[in-house]
């Protein structure tokens, strides 16, 4: 009797284990917990430094004069000289951005940037004057860019972390030009000048740049701008005449980055 009421628990036993697990079966399986996308804000205001390199290209050119030395005159050919003053430069941004849209970005930047470089042409010649007297000449110019800043607007795609936009607006950058000259005449002696050309000018910028959100805070940049600064005039040569000095090829590539306030 006792065998048999065994075996009728054991099998109840097993039966409700089999019904058990058949419910369990049919329960809906939860979906793994996934971890939140990230977003990304680009608005605000943010603050950096960059470093990059700048191609100026300037051209002096001038008509040609005649000087007179007291004992005859001196004729001057007209001049044409191109001058490469490329270097290093480094400094500082600072901006504003909103969003137009979920994927347009507006901006307003501002920077400035240092660097010192230059380029001069010497050039010596002998000759006679009007008169038939000898004399001999010798003459180094120079043009040198130091600091240059620029205020910019900002339009732009953005596509999560990254940035892909267009800048333009006014440029400034400060210039130096100084020509230095020596004249020997076999009678009238020794004529010097020493001239120099000290200039703030302004112009217009325009260049395209990316940028790579790589964390809340902290966005990474790469840039490029083209700056015209239009034709200037500058003193050359004895007396003296002015000269035509054309700003207009100025470009520079730059990496940056900035710190970005607010989340």
């Amino acid at each position: 009797m006792r065998k048999k009421q065994k075996f009728l628990v054991g099998l109840a036993s097993l039966t409700l284990f089999d019904i058990a697990g058949a419910a369990a079966a049919d329960l809906p399986v939860k979906a793994p917990l996934q971890a939140p996308a990230q977003t990304y804000n680009w608005e605000g205001f943010y603050i950096g430094g960059h470093a990059g390199y700048r191609w100026a290209d300037a051209n002096f050119s001038d008509p040609g004069y005649d000087f007179d030395t007291g004992s005859g005159v001196v004729t001057f050919p007209a001049r044409n000289e191109s001058y490469h003053s490329n270097g290093w430069i480094g400094g500082v941004q600072a901006g504003y951005n909103v969003m137009l849209t979920p994927m347009i970005l507006a901006g307003l930047e501002g920077d400035w940037s240092w660097g010192s470089s230059s380029q001069s042409i010497t050039t010596a010649f002998s000759g006679v004057d009007s008169i038939g007297d000898g004399f001999t000449f010798s003459r180094t110019s120079e043009v040198k860019l130091t600091w240059q800043a620029t205020i910019r607007g900002r339009v732009g795609i953005v596509n999560g972390p990254w940035l892909f936009y267009g800048t333009g607006g006014v440029a400034l950058a400060h210039a130096n030009w100084s020509e230095n000259s020596q004249l020997v005449s076999v009678f009238s002696g020794t004529f010097n000048s020493s001239l120099n050309s000290s200039q703030t000018l302004t112009g217009w910028v325009a260049g395209v740049g990316v940028e790579y959100m790589y964390t809340p805070n902290w966005i990474a940049r790469l840039e490029y701008l083209h700056e015209d600064f239009g034709t200037n005039a500058v003193p050359y040569g004895f007396g003296p005449q002015t000269g035509a000095l054309d700003l207009r090829d100025l470009n520079k590539v730059r990496v940056g980055i900035s710190y970005k306030f607010g989340r």
